[in-house]
């Protein structure tokens, strides 16, 4: 015969009644185990890594855990900022029994098709049957350093399934982000999408685009800290010129002797600006400011010389390309 210790009721926590009268039957002892140890502490965040250590349970087991309890109504599924982002099976489909008005011939046709995000359910069975997505999510949150949501899994998923990467390029691609402080889930999904377009599929091209980019990024940090621009990191149009800039083995010092020139002659910063003067020294085989000064010079002394003659004048030729730049513009 057994009975209660009434030695043991010392502290206590609460437990949803629904668990013991439903969800008993179903549940693993893992599955007990992981509920107990979120209720026990109900302030602390749950964190896969840290739910794994306490419990001795590896990230896929924690993960298969959580899914079992959100599919049961005890836990929620949230995004990033905390909402909601998943509503279980019994209560999906209750709403989905709510009628909804078809739309008629007269309202606006329907936005582009855009590819669909996968759901949680979508997820988390490819959470179960693919070694290489739980592999992924457990990497990508190890990155990180912190548990994500829906939002994220979604962007990974989304770049596995839908746009073809390689679980290692994805990662790869993270940690690059992660580490120049551009790990936001919108740019990861951005970025990514460009890799999948671009064809950068294998770890060799994933590493020779990470070389370029942090040429890039280190080149804009000097360049920002001597022109005193605000904005800490390049657009995308930037980052293409600057790539540009780079493989015409452009210096810093060129480029800043651009920036002069432009702001000389726009009274503004001007990448577009820049790439013609900068296309234009490429092309003459100019590469430092000395030899820049010197063939300007050269240039003005033949132009005294030649009465009529027809040397080239970079000022004259980059004030015409400006002047018909804006009349083409007003003109459309």
């Amino acid at each position: 015969m057994y009975k209660r210790n009434p030695a043991c009721y010392g502290e206590m926590f609460a437990i949803p009644a629904s668990v013991a009268d439903n969800d008993l039957t179903e549940a693993t002892g893992d599955a007990l185990k992981t509920l107990l140890r979120i209720f026990r502490a109900p302030n602390d965040p749950i964190s896969v890594d840290a739910l794994s250590g306490d419990l001795g349970l590896s990230a896929d087991q924690i993960l298969k855990v959580l899914d079992f309890w959100v599919q049961k109504g005890v836990l929620l599924f949230t995004d990033e900022s905390g909402n909601i982002k998943y509503v279980p099976k019994a209560k999906a489909d209750a709403q989905s029994a709510v009628p909804v008005r078809k739309p008629t011939d007269k309202q606006a046709p329907a936005s582009p098709v855009s590819i669909p995000k996968p759901t949680m359910e979508q997820i988390a069975a490819r959470i179960r049957e693919d070694e290489n997505v739980r592999g992924l999510l457990t990497e990508v949150q190890a990155i990180l350093g912190r548990t994500f949501g829906l939002d994220m899994q979604t962007t990974l998923l989304t770049l596995f399934d839908t746009y073809g990467l390689q679980k290692e390029v994805i990662l790869t691609l993270v940690q690059h982000l992660c580490e120049t402080g551009r790990g936001a889930t919108a740019t990861i999904l951005r970025i990514g999408k460009s890799w999948a377009e671009q064809e950068i599929t294998t770890l060799d091209a994933a590493n020779e685009y990470i070389r370029s980019d942090t040429q890039v990024q280190r080149l804009f940090a000097q360049f920002r800290m001597a022109t005193g621009i605000s904005n800490p990191r390049p657009t995308a149009k930037q980052t293409e010129y600057l790539l540009s800039w780079c493989k015409m083995h452009f210096s810093l010092e060129m480029i800043l002797k651009a920036y002069e020139e432009t702001a000389e002659r726009t009274g503004k910063l001007s990448f577009a600006y820049m790439d013609k003067i900068l296309k234009h020294w490429d092309n003459e085989g100019l590469r430092t400011p000395e030899a820049v000064d010197a063939a300007r010079k050269a240039a003005a002394v033949q132009k005294k010389q030649e009465s009529g003659g027809s040397s080239f004048d970079l000022d004259e030729a980059l004030k015409k390309a400006t002047i018909s730049s804006k009349r083409q513009k007003k003109a459309e």
